[in-house]
This record gives structure tokens, C-alpha cells and sequence, in this order.
């Protein structure tokens, strides 16, 4: 129905197309991050596409951590749900070496063109810079290696 379906299996045959880094997106489990790893992916994105495929679904914020730890070395990016700064700084103290915008900035461009889109994105790092300054973060860095702590 939706044209040809990739799987494990093509992914020698894709590494042999190009030389450029294979980035897997739609890992949302630890036991296919290590698989991806194991074929030799430069990197992974955990990724549930928005929601778009089922909803009820394990969000995918609560599988990063778990794909992160599979992950070893190889970089994690991640997107799904994002919606503020403070979710950029949870994916990032996760674990994600990088968070994708996806709906938002596209609200912003709908609402305003460029000028909206820029303004979301500004919205959204200002966001994130006070949420780490109001709990002691000053970098990216820090946050990173606090991790997400919870209060039982």
C-alpha cells in the first residue's frame, strides 16, 4: 500500500549507495538500537513520528532512556511531543544529543511565514534557557550530566 517496506535485511544494500552518514529514525526500543548499532548506523533518531502511526502508544520520551543506554557511542537524536523548552531540556537531559522541532515551528510558519517560525524557535530556546537557569544549569553540558532526577 505504501510502496516498498525496508527492512533489517536492506540496510548493507542502503550502507552501499552512499558514503554519507545513515541516520535510523523510529527506533524506540533498546533491543533495535543495538541492532542498528550493530549494522553499523551513525546514528539513531528515537523517534514515534509524531504519533502519526498508532495512537496509545508508548511515548517515546519514556523509551529514550532505554534506546540511549543501548545506544553505547553512537549518537541519539530525538523528537516526538516536543512541544516547549522544557521538553527540549528533559530529551536532552535524557540522554538526546539533539531534539527536533517538529510541529511548532510549522504552526509559527503557518500563522506568520519565516517571521513566525523564527519566533517560535526563539520562544522555544528562551524557554529552555530559563528553565535551566531557574534550576542551576548554565549548559547544555550541565544538564546532561545532571540527568533527569525525579522526586519519589
Amino acid at each position: 500500500m505504501f510502496g516498498k517496506v525496508l527492512t533489517w535485511a536492506d540496510l548493507p544494500w542502503l550502507r552501499s549507495l552512499t558514503k554519507l552518514p545513515l541516520v535510523l529514525k523510529g527506533i524506540c526500543h533498546p533491543d533495535d538500537a543495538r541492532r542498528a548499532v550493530d549494522a553499523g548506523i551513525d546514528a539513531i533518531y528515537c523517534s514515534n513520528h509524531g504519533g502519526r502511526q498508532a495512537n496509545g502508544g508508548i511515548a517515546a520520551i519514556d523509551m529514550l532512556p532505554g534506546v540511549v543506554a543501548a545506544s553505547g557511542t553512537t549518537p541519539v537524536l530525538f523528537d516526538s511531543g516536543i512541544r516547549s523548552g522544557t521538553d527540549v531540556v528533559k530529551a536532552l537531559a535524557l540522554g538526546a544529543r539533539a531534539v527536533g522541532i517538529g510541529r511548532p515551528y510549522t504552526y509559527g510558519l503557518a500563522l506568520d511565514g519565516a517571521a513566525g517560525a523564527a519566533h517560535v524557535l526563539q520562544s522555544i530556546l528562551a524557554e529552555a534557557d530559563l528553565l535551566m537557569a531557574v534550576n542551576g544549569y548554565p549548559t547544555i553540558a550541565d544538564v546532561k550530566t545532571a540527568g533527569v532526577q525525579r522526586i519519589t
